[in-house]
């Protein structure tokens, strides 16, 4: 009998996995930088600059970036997987180094300690970067602590591969019984079309660069134009309906 109980408590969690650069933070606060980490790691390892404008790889994960951008230069495929590593060690060593002020986006001060005080939920990110880049922006603007769960690209080339392995993980950890008890909160079509790959909630942000139609047409179950704490936003997070109305008339 205990141990049903346990296991259908633990079945109806829900695991909301949030994007940190344009989700989380402001993308304003980063998107310098994020461009000058990867020029300057390139150069350093192979002597050429990658043109970084106009930026296509929001969304994409650091290896699959670093990869694209060492082809770029004219490295052959065999010389981008000799010097790839070294690039990605840059990368991060580099954005350690730097100066840099990464802004919370509107709302997140506010919904993540609501999100956290709810027993029916884990929080967690799931991002492109780096370990050393994520866990360097989570500490800078405080949010670190929020979070059980961390995902980060590591030895990933897509961001399918990255989701499809978080999410097993989740499954096994919590004992989910289906995919869509995990939520991917992100800001740029790559998020959704890669949460719906695998059968997850997709909910947008539109607090990046892309518009909430452009999210809504990649596959998003809904999209909100802010973080900040409403009625809509906490029910499509699966808060409970009693309790968030009882927050947002607090």
């Amino acid at each position: 009998m205990c141990l049903r109980q346990v296991s259908r408590e633990v079945s109806l969690l829900q695991i909301i996995l949030f994007d940190i650069d344009g989700t989380l933070l402001a993308k304003q606060s980063t998107e310098g930088d994020e461009r000058e980490r990867f020029r300057r790691a390139v150069l350093e390892v192979v002597g050429k600059s990658p043109a970084t404008e106009p930026w296509k790889y929001d969304g994409m994960v650091d290896p699959e970036i670093c990869r694209l951008l060492l082809t770029k230069v004219g490295l052959s495929p065999t010389a981008t997987a000799e010097h790839l590593q070294q690039v990605l060690t840059q990368v991060g060593e580099i954005y350690l180094a730097m100066e840099k002020k990464p802004i919370l986006n509107k709302g997140v001060a506010n919904l993540l300690p609501i999100l956290k005080t709810s027993s029916d939920h884990r929080l967690g990110v799931l991002t492109g970067n780096l370990a050393s880049v994520a866990e360097e922006k989570l500490r800078i603007t405080g949010i670190r602590s929020h979070f059980s769960e961390v995902f980060y690209s590591d030895g990933y080339f897509n961001r399918e591969d990255l989701v499809r392995a978080a999410v097993g993980q989740c499954i096994g950890k919590y004992q989910l019984r289906d995919p869509k008890s995990v939520t991917i909160v992100g800001d740029t079509p790559r998020d959704i079309e890669a949460a719906n790959a695998n059968n997850v909630e997709a909910l947008g942000a539109a607090t990046g660069f892309y518009s909430a139609e452009q999210l809504a047409e990649a596959g998003a179950t809904a999209v909100f134009s802010s973080l900040e704490p409403s009625k809509g936003l906490l029910e499509a997070l699966h808060m409970k309906k009693d309790w968030t109305l009882g927050f947002l008339s607090a």
